[in-house]
């Protein structure tokens, strides 16, 4: 064989050899392998944390040390760690975890403003606000704007796309009308959403309100007479939306769920997760599914007690335990991992996993209205600014 071709043998050999040892160099620290120079060089095993938050630039601490800001990814050796996550203007987010070798821990960090933003959205009161079965809708009476025009039912829309919240952004349903004052009306939607069910208790009055066509005197009739079939088809549609949900959740799961409302039963807006109330005592079996490597590595709760309020990751098989029923007006924060209740006057945020429990907002607000916007930037809340002012719709803006 001749020189050259011997040359470019080798010269095709070496890059073999340097394309397959960087291949496996690119495959160990993608898993986290770092170069030891301690004694021989050698490969020392690492775990990664990738931390990231919205927003994003916040400052990430390992133990109390500056590490680096988010998004970025940090190899550590495999043991228990606290890692803090900060940024100005902003509630600390903070959570203890294992870091296990060649397994990725994924934060994904939702900071809650820590002064919220606060900003009116009815100026004339509104009068006993019920918020739709699907969240995107809340029906409430007006009943002392200084026109009186401008008294009647509203209904303002949590909408994704709202930009700006002012005292227009409800629209009138229907302006009072002869011997019709909707501030002395309570309201109940449909489970569908689709229908609000005005009643007058004290004069035995109901009026059916169909969202799907213009609300005025004409298409208003008293259905006192068919109020129980109404009642009666309602429930049909809440029992199927229960099923529907029920047939979702893992057989393993489904003993143990509360079927009596289907505010028992709730899902996170990807329906990877799913809020439920236990009816029942009992053990949930482990590894309903075969749980992924990054498995979160929070103490869980699959010993279950009846009455209380549990969250069940389907992508991660982790079942959580939040707190008793006595836990009021829980619900899921959109586009996040958090939960909201009210505990001592306090519009409180929790994770799924019963960590990072905070205040978003204390005052004088009705916890009987606290509804999250659909996007989850904001509260909708009824406010009295001071003692015996009047209660108004506020949005407190979290994010």
């Amino acid at each position: 064989m001749s020189k050259p071709n011997k040359r470019s043998l080798l010269v095709i050999f070496f890059v073999l050899i340097f394309i397959v040892g960087t291949t496996i160099g690119i495959t160990f620290f993608a898993k986290g392998y770092q170069i030891s120079t301690k004694g021989k060089v050698s490969f020392l095993a690492t775990g990664i944390i990738s931390a990231t938050s919205k927003p994003k630039g916040a400052s990430v601490y390992i133990d109390d040390r500056l590490i680096t800001a988010t998004d970025d990814t940090i190899n550590l050796p495999p043991n228990n760690y606290t890692i803090k996550i900060v940024k100005d203007g902003y509630l600390p987010w903070q959570k203890n975890i294992q870091v296990k070798k060649e397994i990725v821990y994924q934060t994904t960090t939702q900071l809650f403003r820590s002064s919220p933003d606060l900003r009116p959205i009815t100026v004339a009161g509104a009068i006993n606000p019920t918020i739709s079965p699907n969240n995107s809708l809340v029906v409430f009476s007006v009943a002392s704007a200084s026109a009186a025009k401008d008294n009647g039912l509203y209904l303002l829309e949590l909408s994704d796309t709202a930009s700006f919240l002012s005292k227009n952004s409800a629209k009138q349903l229907s302006s009072n009308l002869q011997n019709l004052d909707w501030s002395k009306f309570t309201f109940t939607f449909s489970p569908n959403s689709k229908q609000i069910l005005a009643s007058n208790p004290t004069k035995g009055v109901n009026f059916l309100i169909d969202l799907s066509t213009t609300t005025d005197y004409k298409n208003l009739y008293d259905v006192t007479a068919k109020l129980s079939l109404i009642k009666e088809d309602w429930n049909l549609q809440e029992q199927e939306i229960i099923k529907t949900k029920t047939t979702l959740l893992p057989i393993e799961l489904q003993p143990f769920v509360s079927t009596t409302s289907a505010k028992t039963i709730i899902f996170n807006e990807d329906e990877t997760k799913v809020l439920y109330l236990a009816q029942a005592d009992g053990n949930l079996k482990k590894d309903i599914i075969t749980p992924p490597p990054a498995q979160s590595t929070q103490p869980q709760s699959r010993d279950i007690k009846k009455d209380n309020y549990y969250v069940y990751d389907f992508k991660d098989d982790t079942n959580f335990w939040l707190g008793s029923k006595d836990l009021y007006n829980l619900n899921w924060i959109a586009n996040s991992n958090n939960l909201i209740f009210i505990e001592d006057q306090k519009i409180q945020t929790i994770e799924y996993d019963n960590t990072n429990k905070q205040t978003l907002f204390a005052g004088n607000f009705n916890k009987d209205a606290v509804y999250p916007w659909l996007d989850g930037s904001k509260i909708i809340t009824l406010i009295a600014p001071y003692n015996n002012a009047q209660e108004n719709l506020y949005s407190i803006t979290i994010k």
